[in-house]
């Protein structure tokens, strides 16, 4: 109930914010994408419809045939020369047709009902699955985009203070134009990258927003606390990620749609079987005697069509989701293995490189650089040398961390369900 209401409560925040019609910057939490996605999502949206006629389809199923009733009455009564004559020596017949379910066809209907419920809903769980990956992959990219901006921010605003201290000095002739110019090539050339992640945020904003269906005029910042240390050992994981397989969405749907066609195939069987009808009949004066009441059993002879086709179709439908569900199986054995191995590569690079990097010495080790360089204790060349190779430095470790949440991400989504806690 307490996550139902903080759902309600960020939608209608959201939704206050695009009616002001003015561009807003939120703070967002991958919970918090979670649950507006949950609630919002246009393609869940969508797909829970097809649980809901599936639901009805279940309803339709269970309902019986309808009786038939048909009334005949004699136009013109000869005896007294009436039309319509609705009196004592009229003529009227009136008949009751019923179709009645024999060998559990109506059961079995009801199962085919009932199997193709569990494929809608194996299908939403599905759709859930990837976009729920696609959801955490495109915040994680965001926040580490926003994160590689500060890296530009940063080296701009140095450039800038140390060209406005060499310009001033160019003025009074203590250094030449070439070095000024150098610095504002070099300055030039990091504004230009980081317009090109702008672009890459830009993209990831708009993607984030539809997953959400939040109005474009939220601009989102992703807050993600990425504490790396707190991610557990998955290498002694194995019975968990075995036992996640058969639970996994698509496997599932495969199982559920081979389930599916063997009930189908039961209903084709039993639509083998005759047609069994109960009439009932009343005839007012046609008969050797007035007020016939009559009752009889009508049934077709199963001599031509015993739905030969429908059965061999169904058996070849059985065959075909039977080497389904062994695909599905494969597919998700494999892509296990592989997300795995990925998941503890990418946390073992992140160790070495954490172990050799010590990020407050690079960043303690820019701003002297940047101060003897004002000072004149180095030269223009090795200035320029750092700048790119702090850049990359910070660029790397940065896309190592990534790249580790990826990793879980592509692991979580492979194994149906959440394996890396972080």
């Amino acid at each position: 109930m307490v996550l139902f209401s903080k759902k309600i409560v960020l939608s209608g925040l959201f939704i206050l914010w695009a009616s002001t019609g003015f561009s807003q910057t939120v703070d967002l939490t991958i919970e918090e994408a979670d649950s507006l996605f949950l609630v919002q999502n246009i393609d869940l949206l969508a797909e829970r419809c097809n649980i809901s006629m599936a639901d009805a389809a279940i309803t339709q199923a269970k309902l019986y045939h309808n009786p038939v009733i048909s009334i005949e009455e004699n136009v013109y009564n000869r005896l007294n020369h009436r039309y319509f004559d609705f009196g004592r020596n009229s003529e009227q017949v009136v008949n009751v047709d019923q179709l009645i379910s024999i060998a559990g066809q109506h059961s079995k209907v009801v199962k085919e009902a009932n199997r193709g419920h569990d494929v809608a809903m194996a299908r939403f769980e599905e759709l859930l699955r990837n976009l729920r990956a696609e959801l955490h992959k495109t915040f994680v990219r965001l926040y580490f985009a926003q994160r590689n901006m500060k890296i530009y921010q940063n080296e701009i605003v140095s450039l800038r203070t140390t060209l406005d201290q060499l310009m001033v000095q160019e003025k009074k002739g203590n250094i030449s134009k070439i070095e000024t110019a150098r610095i504002q090539a070099l300055l030039l050339s990091v504004r230009r990258e980081q317009n090109e992640f702008l672009d890459s945020v830009s993209s990831l904003q708009g993607r984030l927003r539809l997953l959400m269906s939040l109005p474009s005029s939220i601009n989102i910042n992703a807050v993600f606390h990425s504490d790396i240390s707190a991610i557990p050992d998955v290498s002694e994981c194995d019975k968990l990620l075995t036992d996640s397989l058969m639970q996994r969405s698509d496997v599932m749907m495969a199982r559920n749609q081979a389930e599916q066609a063997k009930a189908s195939l039961d209903v084709s069987k039993s639509q083998a079987w005759p047609e069994v009808h109960i009439t009932g009949q009343y005839d007012r004066n046609a008969g050797y005697f007035p007020n016939y009441f009559a009752v009889g059993v009508s049934l077709s002879v199963p001599l031509f069509n015993r739905n030969q086709g429908n059965i061999r179709s169904a058996k070849a439908r059985i065959a075909q989701c039977e080497e389904n569900y062994a695909g599905a199986i494969a597919k998700a054995q494999n892509e296990v293995a592989v997300a795995k191995e990925n998941f503890i590569r990418a946390l073992s690079l992140e160790k070495s490189v954490s172990d050799n990097f010590d990020k407050e010495n690079i960043n303690t080790l820019f701003q002297s650089v940047n101060e003897n360089y004002r000072k004149r204790n180095i030269s223009l060349i090795e200035f320029v040398d750092f700048y790119k190779t702090y850049k990359e430095a910070m660029l790397e470790i940065s896309t190592v961390r990534e790249k580790v949440f990826l990793s879980a991400e592509d692991l979580n989504m492979a194994a149906g369900r959440e394996v890396v806690k972080y």
